[in-house]
């Protein structure tokens, strides 16, 4: 059953045990592989909590009324000095909350390195919304992605508790003990107007001051909110034992003195096992030592959230963050390195036997933050660029959400450097790049299984991930769908709404989506949102009017009737026999099947429908062409797989060559099996479909990858090694099948690039799309241009289609101002309206002139040409597009602060690091270096290969020798 369409299913939500098999083969399974979050982080508030609270009893009354009070605000912030026990009554409150209330609470611990930073909050605060709602925690989390998440889960559990007649509390206690706040602080997470009656309470120091990236009419800064605790009597107690305590383990045994320090160079974490690893010693001596002062110098702790229950253990931490500075104080400089060194031998033994299972979570969260604490930025890129370790992180904490956490931190740290390592910065930026793409090859049909499952969280986190903007809004379709077919209406509205908005900007975007669209119509029709099947077919018939794509137009009036019937409430529209089944799959591959081909097809489709699979076979093995056979194998499995034979259309399935053809196949069969109340077939599959994906080469990807390092190698004057490296990608472009028309436009790019215009004009000319052969003979014609081929150059641009004809000036003015023809460059500059591209053309013209040695000139024209970029205030996008060429302008006529401000300006974040490579690579090297760092900070590696080919050309060599070896991100 496709994707869009609906019929007779089994709401598996909820099963706790199947069995599952045939014959003399039956597995029983139990506990669904992602069932919802269990959060123990109560076991770490108990921790911190008094067995007894006293003198108390005015403060927790204030707490309840502020909580439960109708009109009682949304913040309160408890604010006192040290040791006025703080912690003790919040985590009271947490512990004994109001009944009218739901408390999700978060400790800020310093002197815990992984409790202490908003990557630890939203670790902690999302694993305790998703239990309460009752769902698995979101996969797939990015440091992108991540607060959003937290801000909607917020809102979503919010909700729940008030349609249940309670209120959702938020508690954060130890704002001052953020090790981030300095640049990304937790408090700039907490939402500035709380939704569905939600409270926030906050606790911390006088000082420091409100974080600087807390917005300015943020709550937290309305004084108003602030109420001052008096320090308690027996919070002072319990300060002079603790001092005193601290000052005899000092002067105690070896072993007592090798754990007050171990524990406070490493800033907390630390568990029995790993002491005894550091120390030599047995676990139970570590045990006996530590608890015989546990309570008052040390504090026991739960392990980290990444613990599964049923495998947590405690950690231990000093007391108190001031009992952490003065045995800091008191140990002394020499003596904590000492045990610095002794983790840094541990972390570097775990190292070499590639971060095994089992490896301590230490070292996987806190042994980070404590590099990141002194400063060791070495071993902060170590870690960083450590693929082993980051998987064994995503195996135990199934995100990649602090490896990529980790990146963006080490990044940070060496551009505060100084001199930034441009080496590091780029293999980082190459890592970051493919810990970000592992979900490019998730088939969009995937998700919908995990919604059948009971998992939408999950469904909608997978479906996002999907890079490819046409895939993610079928997978996004899809899980509407099967989200109101399990009756979840409320969640499959909100994401029909979503849908259509990212519809209607991707269509502008790229009008490449019709026929994706045209899928998506029936869709959402049949899964009962007529108003929004009806939108989608406006902005399908829009496209159609503007692309005049009339081999295409008898789509638009049954995914129109399809919506209009939807919202008429007519059942055909939900009818599983309707003959648009498997369109959205279909669609995907653009496989030209021929005539006498087809009758093939159908015979085995229809063989395949009656359970006789060898014969399907026996007739699809006749097609010799690999794509096309691949085509008929998946229709013979949608119809095995229609026809009840899910086992057998399983089989033929896994007979596909081709990998696209085969996921997608794949994850058809798995929803059938969700359809069919075989939920842990489904799921299994559905698992082995994304781990294949994730890990499976794509030739199409290198192809255009490599196309970026030829352009940029052979405009630094690596012409050889470019040509070199042109031949061999071309050679593996015509060997794809069916080339999409990325990797056709970026090779052909390669060929312009070092000058083979007959053969990249030739392969421009295979393009079908408009726009695209457009912007590729675009390309050629300026090489041509670059050749001194002035006329060819012409030609090819007057045989561009003309709606892009002012836009192929333009780029041709460049070619010409380049290649000294001024005069002809001018002319094309005035000649053209769109003032984006009269901007553009007008600074190379400014640099043109400086080039010649006009600078007033030049700045003349420059000033002109950021003019008519400012004035461009409808599209933020094209106003940067114009002012990234005004920072090129200005910089060629000398004025290089001028550019560097304009560039700092720019609003959107991929134009401004665009902006900053332009201007590195007309600045001298000392310059160039930090303007190449904060780009690749900024954006994807790719963005800068034309200033690495210049500053670090064997960069670009190991990249490339890297994609061709068939293992991308070998290097990260």
């Amino acid at each position: 059953m496709g994707a869009d369409e609906t019929g007779p299913g089994v709401d598996a939500r909820g099963a706790r045990g199947l069995q599952v098999g045939d014959g003399n083969v039956q597995i029983n399974v139990s506990a669904l592989g992602r069932p919802a979050a269990q959060s123990a982080y109560l076991y770490q508030v108990q921790a911190i909590a008094p067995e007894v609270l006293t003198g108390r009893e005015t403060e927790l009354a204030e707490l309840k009324d502020f909580c439960t009070r109708p009109d009682a605000g949304d913040y309160q912030w408890w604010r006192a000095r040290a040791w006025a026990g703080k912690s003790a009554l919040m985590s009271w409150f947490v512990l004994h909350p109001p009944r009218e209330t739901r408390i999700v609470s978060f400790f800020i611990t310093a002197r815990l390195a992984a409790q202490s930073d908003r990557a630890a909050f939203l670790d902690v605060v999302i694993e305790q919304l998703a239990t309460l709602l009752g769902e698995p925690v979101p996969p797939y989390l990015t440091a992108a992605t991540h607060a959003s998440h937290l801000w909607a889960m917020l809102d979503s559990a919010a909700a729940a508790c008030k349609e249940q007649g309670q209120r959702l509390v938020l508690v954060v206690d130890g704002l001052d003990e953020d090790s981030g706040a300095a640049a990304h602080s937790i408090a700039a997470l907490l939402p500035a107007r709380p939704a569905a009656g939600m409270r926030i309470v906050v606790s911390g120091r006088h000082d420091p001051p409100v974080p600087s990236d807390v917005p300015p009419k943020h709550p937290l800064r309305d004084p108003a909110v602030v109420r001052d605790v008096e320090a308690s009597p027996h919070a002072q107690d319990v300060r002079h034992d603790a001092e005193r305590e601290l000052v005899r383990l000092l002067h105690g045994t070896t072993t007592e003195q090798d754990l007050l320090g171990l524990v406070t160079a490493a800033g907390g974490g630390l568990s029995g096992q790993d002491l005894a690893e550091l120390t030599g010693r047995q676990v139970w001596e570590i045990a006996e030592s530590l608890h015989a002062v546990a309570g008052r110098t040390f504090a026991r702790r739960p392990a980290s959230a990444w613990s599964t229950p049923a495998a947590r253990y405690e950690v231990y931490v000093l007391g108190h963050e001031e009992l952490q500075r003065a045995a800091v104080d008191f140990l002394g400089d020499a003596r904590l390195e000492e045990y610095r060194k002794r983790l840094h031998t541990w972390a570097d033994e775990y190292r070499q036997k590639e971060w095994p299972a089992g490896t301590p979570q230490y070292l996987l969260r806190g042994y980070f933050r404590l590099l990141q604490a002194e400063g060791d930025l070495t071993r902060m890129i170590a870690c960083a660029l450590d693929r082993a370790r980051h998987g064994r992180m995503l195996d135990v904490s199934g995100a990649d959400a602090a490896a990529l956490a980790e990146i963006t931190t080490t990044q940070d740290a060496i551009l505060e450097s100084g001199v930034p390592d441009l080496w590091a910065m780029t293999l980082l930026s190459v890592h970051r790049d493919n810990l970000t793409r592992r979900n490019t090859s998730i088939p969009p049909g995937l998700p919908a299984v995990w919604a059948m499952l009971g998992h939408p969280l999950r469904a909608e986190s997978l479906a996002r991930s999907i890079p490819d903007r046409r895939d993610q809004l079928r997978a996004l379709g899809a899980v509407t769908a099967a989200l109101a077919e399990g009756g979840d209406r409320s969640r499959a509205g909100a994401l029909a709404d979503e849908v259509v908005s990212l519809a209607n900007s991707a269509s502008h975007q790229d009008p490449g989506m019709y026929n994706g669209l045209v899928d998506l119509v029936s869709t959402v029709a049949r899964a009962g949102y007529g108003t929004h099947a009806r939108k989608l077919a406006q902005i399908v018939t829009d496209l159609e009017r503007q692309e005049q794509r009339t081999w295409t137009s008898e789509f638009v009036p049954r995914a129109a009737k399809l919506a209009w019937a939807a919202a008429e409430g007519d059942d055909r529209t939900h009818s599983a026999g309707d003959s648009g089944q498997g369109e959205g799959y279909f669609s995907r591959s653009y496989v030209y099947i021929d005539e006498q081909t087809r009758t093939v097809v159908d015979e085995a489709a229809a063989a395949a429908g009656a359970g006789d699979i060898d014969y399907a076979k026996d007739l699809v093995g006749g097609i010799t062409d690999p794509e096309k056979q691949s085509r008929a194998l998946a229709e013979a499995v949608w119809a095995a797989a229609g026809a009840g034979h899910v086992d057998r259309a399983q089989v033929l399935a896994r007979s596909i060559v081709v990998p696209d053809q085969r996921a997608w196949s794949l994850a058809h069969v798995a929803r059938s099996w969700a359809a069919a109340g075989k939920v842990a077939r489904a799921e299994a599959l559905a698992r082995e479909i994304e781990a294949v994906a994730r890990n499976t080469p794509d030739p199409e990807k290198v192809a255009w990858k490599l196309a970026d390092i030829v352009e940029a190698l052979a405009e630094a004057g690596y012409v050889d090694r470019a040509g070199a490296i042109a031949r061999e990608i071309e050679d593996l472009a015509l060997s794809i099948a069916n080339p999409t028309r990325l990797v056709l436009r970026n090779v052909a790019r390669a060929l312009a690039a070092v000058g083979d215009v007959d053969r990249a004009d030739g392969l421009a000319r295979r393009l079908t799309d408009s726009v695209d052969q457009a912007l590729t003979l675009t390309h050629v014609a300026q090489a041509a241009a670059r050749a001194g081929d002035i006329e060819r150059a012409e030609d090819i641009v007057w045989s561009i289609d003309d709606d892009w004809q002012e836009w192929a000036l333009r780029h041709l003015a460049r070619a010409l101002a380049a290649v000294g023809e001024v005069d002809l460059a001018v002319d094309l500059a005035w000649s053209i309206t769109d003032p984006v591209d009269q901007a553009w053309a007008l600074a190379d013209v400014a640099r043109a002139r400086a080039g010649a040695g006009d600078t007033d000139r030049a700045k003349a024209v420059a000033r002109e040409a950021e003019a008519v970029a400012w004035s461009i205030t409808s599209d933020l996008e094209q106003q940067a597009w114009g002012l990234a060429e005004v920072v090129e302008a200005w910089a060629a006529a000398g004025d290089i602060d001028r550019a560097e401000e304009i560039a700092w300006s720019i609003s959107l974040t991929h134009y401004r690091a665009q902006a900053l490579v332009n201007l590195a690579s007309q600045v001298g090297a000392a310059r160039a270096g930090p303007l190449i760092a904060q780009a690749v900070r900024l954006d994807a590696w790719q963005i800068a290969v034309d200033a690495l080919a210049v500053a670090l050309p064997d960069v670009l060599t190991a990249v490339a020798d890297d994609l061709l070896s068939g293992q991308p991100g070998a290097l990260g």
